[in-house]
């Protein structure tokens, strides 16, 4: 279990060394302190893959995401992303091991499938599209 960062009134995350709040706290930790980000991280037994930043620029950082979701997301990481996704004879993926059963059911359950991997995934994608113009025209 990894322990959570600590925020002070500004909704900053406060750093463990010096007990000031940032907003980009690895950001400070780094130029202060002299600690990566990872070491900061494990020093403290804080998540490895979860960022520490203020809610501020957390919420920033989702509406730029937001805004640009048609011509940067969807492109780049959606559509993009297709072929850099898992394939078979994978056995770890970041420094862990894919589950053998997982990798299993995936292949049968793609070869029992008619449409291509590809297709499926191009479908779900025109689906997100639909679903996230509804969701700005809406709001």
């Amino acid at each position: 279990m990894y322990n959570t960062p600590m925020f002070n009134r500004k909704g900053q995350p406060v750093c463990e060394i010096c007990q000031v709040g940032y907003d980009r706290l690895l950001l400070h930790v780094n130029k202060r302190h002299g600690l990566t980000a990872a070491e900061y991280k494990a020093k403290f037994n804080f998540h490895p893959k979860k960022g520490i930043q203020s809610h501020w620029l957390e919420a920033k950082m989702r509406r730029i995401a937001n805004k640009n979701y048609d011509s940067v997301i969807m492109p780049n990481l959606i559509i993009g992303g297709i072929k850099t996704r898992f394939k078979d004879g994978n056995t770890a993926t970041d420094k862990e091991l894919v589950s053998k059963i997982a990798s299993k059911t995936m292949k049968a359950y793609w070869d029992g499938k008619r449409e291509s991997q590809e297709d499926v995934i191009a479908r779900l994608v025109k689906k997100l599209s639909a679903i996230k113009r509804n969701i700005h025209a809406t709001n």
